[in-house]
């Protein structure tokens, strides 16, 4: 049932008000059970009062005063959550000594227009229903957007990181390619360096075996002819057409022979030409 209460201007009202709903059945009519009826002029007092009812009925006299106290409790206790709904009476009735029937039949209109009022707050609330499930599809739609922008922006910043870490390892690769540069620069340097150094040195060998040839070429050696021929034989010492014939054969240059000495440019040159005479010896024997 729907918690219904009255408030009324004082005591007297209530008993008017009980004799008035005492024949009404609006359980079966209006599924409303009126609760209690409060009489207060007081708008703090009505306040507590109709904490957990339903609806609110505001039955005040038809005079100025009456009129005054329940447009500010309508004022005041309006947006709580209750509907709320004054007992209207023809203008000048006093709700003391005003017709049980005419009673009866206000709270009949009352809660009547407070029905009809809830069906239009029904509609609205079903129009609001409506808008709020339109906005809850399109918070729904903007939602699974919303994931689908956060994944592409993840994507993309995946993206942008991949490309900033190939440009840093592209920076990296150009800082080491500029290195490499610079280091072949220098070794070119250093090389061209070290060929210029070679070639100098090269220069200057070549100059020296040509002073030493030249100097080679001007010393003669004294060699004693007894003393090397006795290293190779026993016979007796070549006489000098011996050694000149051996001379031309080897085709010696600077070599010149005496009865007992070979001037020579080396040593090595009168080891041949002794050999070559004891060969000759040797064969002539056979």
């Amino acid at each position: 049932m729907i918690d219904t209460r009255i408030i009324v201007e004082g005591v007297s009202d209530v008993e008017t008000l009980s004799k008035a709903i005492q024949d009404l059945a609006l359980g079966s009519e209006f599924g409303v059970t009126i609760s209690s009826i409060i009489p207060t002029t007081n708008v703090e007092i009505a306040k507590k009062s109709i904490i957990g009812s339903d609806i609110v009925l505001i039955a005040t006299d038809a005079d100025r005063s009456g009129r005054e106290l329940a447009d500010r409790l309508f004022e005041e206790l309006k947006g709580k959550e209750i509907l709320i709904e004054r007992v209207k009476f023809p203008k000048g009735h006093d709700l003391e000594h005003a017709d049980l029937f005419l009673v009866s039949k206000e709270i009949k209109n009352s809660l009547i227009r407070i029905g009809l009022k809830s069906l239009k707050s029904i509609d609205a609330l079903t129009e609001k229903d409506k808008f709020i499930r339109s906005l809850e599809k399109d918070m729904y739609g903007l939602k699974i957007e919303n994931e689908d922008l956060k994944k592409k922006i993840k994507n993309l910043e995946q993206t942008v990181q991949s490309f900033v870490s190939e440009k840093e390892l592209i920076n990296s690769l150009e800082q080491d390619l500029d290195r490499i540069n610079v280091e072949k620069n220098e070794i070119e340097l250093e090389n061209s360096e070290l060929k210029k150094e070679i070639k100098t040195k090269e220069d200057r060998i070549s100059e020296i075996e040509a002073r030493y040839r030249d100097i080679e070429a001007k010393i003669l050696n004294i060699y004693d002819l007894d003393k090397y021929w006795s290293k190779i034989s026993d016979d007796e010492k070549p006489k000098v057409n011996e050694i000149i014939k051996a001379i031309e054969i080897l085709n010696f240059d600077r070599v010149v022979a005496s009865e007992d000495f070979i001037v020579s440019p080396s040593e090595d040159y009168v080891h041949k030409v002794l050999k070559l005479i004891k060969m000759g010896r040797e064969l002539n024997k056979d």
